[in-house]
């Protein structure tokens, strides 16, 4: 079997443009897909994607310019052989080109290599280890009291989490977080993410509030770049430090686990990798007892990726998943992809628990008249 092409294909946000209380400041943001489309000589089809939280497109467009350009590279190749592909593209990335692209084509040799052997990635990737949750991130701007509100539906569907956001100012984000943290159900955590906004000294007045009220996790509280930052707080707080979104391949790793600098890693396999770096992050992280949480906002394709990553990890218990309006009457619905023809297949049961498509490969097959619709190039 060898790659005959790779076309990307950009399709505009679904769920329109949602105004996120962001960390530094509030910032309009879409879920705009790119999936990348693995054409094979022998007629299986393989599907990634990433995507772009832009509302211009101009971003996306750049990253399909970019996926189609890296796909040159695989024309003539073998996807099954994935480890090999995965290098050979990280060889061009880390010079000139895009960890985006990377990271959809990687999901989509996986898929082709499970359709291909008839079983889904979970099953490739070792098989499932144990249950996954998922717990809710909760984007929309609203005061306390709406988001106090918002806690008890989530809490009836099973989430045993909410995550909000943070990084307005240190005496906003405390009394924010104290008025949540005492009404809401006894049942759902509360966890919270400030983007990086913070110095190491308001993050470690934030966090204080943060430990005295037992939040989850505390999200980005400083710079990506800052592993002593993050190494100080995640030494000095109670409530565990969380990052590893805006890190790419697996490699970071090892700085973090050195200076023990994190307690949850949240790799987002639509930027990280794919498939084949969050998984990694996973195994290392495991001797260390630390947990692996997928950063998962955005479309479906890449969401089932992440899923059967967290199947298959013994360092996995629990997922994200963006409940993008308060609208609808289920909040475990999958509401972002209506381009993927089973998109209905990723939802959360009640109670909590989610489980990753079980069909050979990643378990989508897109709506050919609804990506038509979508689509943007």
């Amino acid at each position: 079997m060898q790659i005959e092409t790779i076309e990307p294909i950009v399709l505009e946000s679904a769920i329109g443009t949602v105004s996120l209380p962001g960390g530094k400041a509030a910032f309009d943001a879409t879920v705009t897909p790119v999936v990348a489309k693995v054409h094979t000589d022998e007629g299986v089809v393989g599907l990634g994607e990433t995507y772009l939280d832009d509302p211009s497109g101009h971003k996306a467009l750049t990253a399909a310019k970019g996926m189609e350009a890296l796909g040159h590279e695989l024309e003539g190749k073998d996807p099954r052989e994935v480890t090999a592909r995965w290098h050979e593209m990280y060889v061009h990335v880390k010079r000139e080109g895009s960890y985006r692209a990377m990271s959809a084509i990687d999901e989509a040799l996986w898929d082709i290599l499970g359709k291909e052997t008839g079983k889904p990635v979970y099953e490739l990737l070792g098989g499932a280890v144990g249950e996954v949750k998922a717990y809710a991130t909760f984007p929309l701007s609203k005061p306390a009291e709406q988001l106090i509100d918002d806690a008890r539906w989530l809490a009836d569907k099973g989430f045993p989490t909410m995550k909000i956001v943070a990084g307005h100012g240190v005496q906003n984000d405390r009394e924010r977080i104290r008025t949540v943290a005492e009404n809401i159900p006894d049942e759902i955590g509360l966890a919270i993410d400030s983007n990086t906004t913070y110095t190491v000294q308001d993050a470690m007045k934030v966090g204080e509030t943060a430990s005295e009220h037992g939040l989850e996790w505390f999200e980005e509280p400083v710079s990506h770049t800052n592993i002593q930052g993050q190494a100080q707080l995640n030494r000095d707080l109670s409530v565990p430090i969380s990052a590893y979104q805006n890190h790419v391949a697996h490699y970071p790793a090892v700085d973090h686990l050195e200076a023990n600098a994190l307690e949850i890693y949240q790799p987002a396999l639509d930027y990280c990798g794919g498939i084949t770096a969050a998984a990694r992050v996973g195994t290392m992280i495991e001797p260390y007892d630390k947990q692996l949480v997928p950063h998962a906002f955005g479309p479906v394709i890449n969401y089932s990726a992440s899923l059967h990553v967290a199947a298959a990890s013994p360092a996995c218990s629990l997922i994200e998943f963006g409940v993008y309006s308060d609208e609808i009457d289920d909040p475990g619905e999958y509401i972002a992809s209506p381009y993927v023809a089973n998109q209905s297949d990723v939802h959360v049961r009640d109670g909590g628990v989610i489980e990753p498509p079980d069909a050979p490969g990643l378990g989508l097959e897109l709506d050919d008249e609804m990506v038509a619709e979508y689509r943007l190039n």
